[in-house]
Formats: C-alpha cells, sequence, structure tokens
C-alpha cells in the first residue's frame, strides 16, 4: 500500500510538472497577449461593430443603420480623394526609400576606418522623430527663406500647391525611412559570401548585373519584408498631414487616416470615422495580400 502511495504521488507530481511546463509559455505570451488584446483587438473590435449603428458625438450607440455609414464615406468625394492621395503617397515614398537605402548599403559593404562615421549619417535619419522632421522640412520648404528654392533656384509654394504638396510629404516619408531601411539591408548586403561576389567578378560580371543577378535575389526576403512594413505604414500615414497641411490644399494632401481622424476628433462624425476606418482596413489589407502574392515568385528563400 506504501509503494502504490508513493507511486501515486510521483505520479501527480510528475503530472503538474507537465502541466507547469505546458503552461510556462503562456504565462510569458500573457503579458503582451494582454497588452495586445486591450490596444488592438478590443478596439478594433469595437470599431467594426460600431460601423453598423448611428453614434451620436459623445459617442453613444443609438440604432443599427446596417451599411448605411459605409455608403456615406464612399459617396463622399472628400474621402475618395483620400483613398486616391494615399496610393499616390505610397507609390512615390516606399519604392524610393528602400532602392536609396540598397544604394548606400551597397556603398558601405565595404568595411573601412571610416564605416562608424558613415553609417552613422545614413542611419540617423531613425534618431529624428516625425514631428522634429516635419518642422525641419517646413522650413526648408519655405517659399521665401527655405533653402530648397534658394538651391534650386525656383519659387515653389512647397506645402500650398496642390500638383506639388503631396510630392513634398512623400521626399519628408523617404528621408524618415532611407535610416531604417539602410540598417536592415546592410545587415543583408554584408552577409553574402565574398566567395561568391568575387566569382562573380572573375565571370566578367559587371555592377549591375551583380548586383540584380546576385545581390538582390539573395538580399529578396529582407527587401520583401521592409516592402511590406513600408506599404502598412505609408498606407495608415497621417502624422505628416496633420503637422504641416491638414490636408489643404483642396483636399490634395488628405490620406485615409487623416479624414478619419478629422471626422472623428474633429467633427465628432463617428459614424463616418468609424467607416473610414474599416475601410482603410480593407484597402490596406488588400494591398498586403497583392505583395505578398509576388513572395513565391520574387522571393529567394535559402
Amino acid at each position: 500500500m506504501e509503494k502504490q502511495a508513493s507511486f501515486t504521488g510521483r505520479g501527480r507530481v510528475k503530472k503538474k510538472k507537465r502541466l507547469s511546463k505546458r503552461i510556462e509559455p503562456f504565462l510569458y505570451l500573457a503579458p503582451a497577449l494582454i497588452f495586445f488584446v486591450g490596444f488592438t483587438y478590443y478596439p478594433f473590435a469595437k470599431t467594426v461593430f460600431s460601423s453598423f449603428f448611428l453614434v451620436n458625438s459623445m459617442g453613444e450607440i443609438r440604432e443599427f443603420v446596417g451599411l448605411e455609414n459605409f455608403i456615406s464615406v464612399l459617396t463622399n468625394p472628400a474621402f475618395l480623394q483620400s483613398i486616391k492621395n494615399t496610393l499616390i503617397y505610397v507609390v512615390m515614398s516606399s519604392p524610393i526609400a528602400i532602392f536609396i537605402a540598397l544604394l548606400l548599403a551597397m556603398i558601405a559593404n565595404r568595411k573601412t576606418k571610416l564605416s562608424p562615421v558613415y553609417e552613422m549619417l545614413y542611419a540617423i535619419t531613425m534618431a529624428v522623430s516625425m514631428s522634429v522632421a516635419a518642422m525641419i522640412f517646413q522650413l526648408m520648404y519655405n517659399p521665401t527663406i527655405g533653402i530648397l528654392n534658394y538651391i534650386f533656384n525656383t519659387h515653389f509654394n512647397w506645402l500650398n500647391d496642390k500638383k506639388i504638396a503631396m510630392i513634398a510629404l512623400s521626399l519628408i516619408a523617404v528621408w524618415l525611412n532611407i535610416g531604417y531601411n539602410f540598417l536592415f539591408l546592410l545587415s543583408a548586403v554584408r552577409g553574402i559570401s565574398s566567395d561568391l561576389l568575387e566569382s562573380a567578378d572573375i565571370d566578367g560580371a559587371n555592377f549591375f548585373q551583380r548586383t540584380f543577378k546576385i545581390i538582390v535575389p539573395i538580399i529578396s526576403p529582407t527587401v520583401f519584408y521592409l516592402i511590406c512594413n513600408s506599404l502598412a505604414k505609408n498606407m495608415m500615414m497621417s502624422g505628416l498631414v496633420l503637422i504641416l497641411t491638414q490636408g489643404a490644399p483642396q483636399g490634395s494632401t488628405e490620406t485615409m487616416i487623416s479624414f478619419m481622424y478629422k471626422q472623428s476628433v474633429n467633427n465628432l462624425n463617428y459614424n463616418d470615422g468609424y467607416a473610414a476606418a474599416i475601410i482603410a482596413f480593407i484597402i490596406t489589407s488588400i494591398a498586403m495580400a497583392f505583395s505578398f502574392s509576388f513572395e513565391k515568385k520574387g522571393v529567394h528563400y535559402n
């Protein structure tokens, strides 16, 4: 009997240890999970739910209206313009920032005594917040005292000209994202075997052949990650608009998220705000899915 009791006790201890080992990983993940549920998943679910209801200026749900909020937003010329502006912003800012960062990574590939200096200079944009960068570029874009008009001998009113205002914002985004992209691409480029590059040189490959036939395919997973990251971030952009232009001139710089923010916060129109947020999420998801469709064709995993 005593032996049976001891065996039973040991079995229970083993079961408790197994159970604790199974639970342990979830305990480590619990703080992050609580954070995501409280600040990401719950607000998202609440936004989706509220978008189908009429909500007053106090944020109180009044009645079910179905798709009326979405119809109201999708028939609003200002929101349709914001969708177009957002897509233009993404097309102008994301590829250019990655391309410039790749060129800088290629330049900084070989380590020298001055490598820490120019690596820091290339990556320093990561240390600059969006608000600070916006103020710097606002001075540079100034039509009278701005350095850009002085250098290029032009008279552009960068942030108040309907034709070039979005280009001006895209240039700021490019400058801000170069440092982040540079660090990832520099690490990827330096991870390429030097023997592979030397054999390409021996075979007579020129700079473009070596870059696009060898280097780019090898670092394609890193490039793909940066494309997805930049796409998601730029589709959700609103900071530069709210700081510099407020959507002016004539709505030419309004983005989907800045439209949502102004409707919800400035106008207390939660109906259009909720609907705009869901539509922006759907469009961003479609864009991300479209980019992932090229993963199998253009990304080479070693």
